[in-house]
């Protein structure tokens, strides 16, 4: 499924009611996330993406050769034949309704967020729309080892309609001669937000491989958009206020707390210790810093604050679906499992600006049980 973002549910869970990208006017917004997996590539010219910056060791040699890079992982051509065999599987897997059909293109976090979605789509009986993307752009990290990934930068086509923002479909192979398959699919919102990537004149650069001379750890991304949603902050990491963390995450949260409230229920989220623990991918920006893939579970407890008809999961919603109670269900409690995911901007710490972004963020519920 190519890229599903943050899906649109009715529950009074607060993420919910914020979508990740543009309306598509369907019925059910619940499977908006699956939407955006289905691809039917439109348009055959590719441009040859940003990269990253090179960098290599000296030698003793006063006048050393320069050091050979490693040659991208894949070319303009492959790459555009594995956009396009992805698009085609996925649109045979919607179209199927086929949540095990997944695995086979995906990886987690997609597949994780995909499959769910896919699950939705199928208790609800509702068709997958198709969708494609148009004007993709590729950027290539050289890697001399494994895990290998590039990125294809797309706009989304969907009801005759061109996405303004692009959506980034990052693939990755995980040993040689192993397939490619698709990890992260993030729909950017705000293209005023987007950090230029740094390239170098072969189109390609070197991975970067840990978070060395950034402003903040991309690992503590994850926890420290949950605090700040809450209204707490992490000073190791600092945020800029963007427009993806203030409205879309930090107002989403806080209008699902209220919803909730309003109906007798109280609303709680934590990162449990046992949560999976997700591959981190980084791309050099050209400002030195870079741009962060990442994804964390939390689980959200919705309880009721002493109403004889507990808390509710509204008919047509994500959860009510994978509660198995499609029409709607109440309970005392619901445990909501949620995968998130980012796309951020983290500068260098000699150059922190306003702060490390968040340029793109999905939400996704993968289970719920009743308490």
């Amino acid at each position: 499924m190519p890229g599903p973002t943050a899906p649109a549910a009715r529950t009074p869970h607060p993420y919910g009611a914020r979508v990740t990208h543009p309306p598509v006017g369907t019925r059910r917004r619940a499977t908006s996330a699956v939407r955006r997996r289905v691809a039917t590539l439109a348009c055959a010219l590719l441009v040859a993406g940003a990269a990253l910056a090179g960098c290599g060791k000296g030698t003793a040699d006063p006048k050393p050769a320069a050091p050979q890079a490693a040659a991208p992982p894949v070319g303009v051509e492959q790459a555009t034949r594995l956009l396009q065999e992805y698009s085609a599987a996925n649109t045979r897997i919607n179209t199927a309704l086929d949540p095990a059909g997944v695995d086979a293109i995906e990886m987690p976090p997609a597949s994780t967020g995909s499959k769910a979605g896919l699950q939705v789509a199928k208790t609800q009986a509702v068709a997958v729309p198709t969708t494609g993307y148009v004007h993709p752009r590729f950027v290539f990290p050289r890697q001399s080892g494994y895990p290998k990934f590039f990125v294809a930068i797309t706009q989304l086509l969907q009801s005759d309609t061109v996405s303004p923002s692009p959506k980034y479909l990052l693939f990755v192979q995980e040993r040689d001669g192993a397939p490619w398959k698709v990890a992260y699919y993030p729909f950017v919102t705000d293209r005023s937000e987007i950090p230029d990537l740094d390239q170098d004149a072969a189109g390609g650069a070197p991975a970067v491989t840990d978070g060395a001379g950034l402003l903040a750890d991309p690992a503590a991304l994850g926890r420290a958009y949950q605090d700040y949603a809450q209204g707490k902050r992490d000073p190791k990491v600092p945020l800029s206020p963007t427009k993806t963390l203030t409205g879309q995450l930090t107002g989403g949260w806080t209008a699902g707390v209220q919803a909730l409230r309003a109906k007798g229920g109280i609303l709680e989220r934590a990162i449990a210790p046992d949560a999976p623990q997700y591959p981190t991918y980084l791309l050099r920006t050209r400002d030195g810093g870079v741009l962060a893939f990442t994804a964390v579970q939390v689980r959200d407890t919705m309880t009721s604050s002493g109403g004889k008809d507990g808390v509710p999961l509204d008919a047509g919603s994500r959860e009510a679906a994978l509660a198995g109670s499609p029409e709607g269900a109440r309970a005392a409690q619901y445990v909501i499992t949620r995968l998130i995911v980012s796309l951020s901007h983290i500068p260098p710490a000699s150059a922190p600006g306003t702060g490390v972004q968040l340029i793109a963020y999905g939400d996704y519920a993968l289970s719920v049980a009743a308490g």
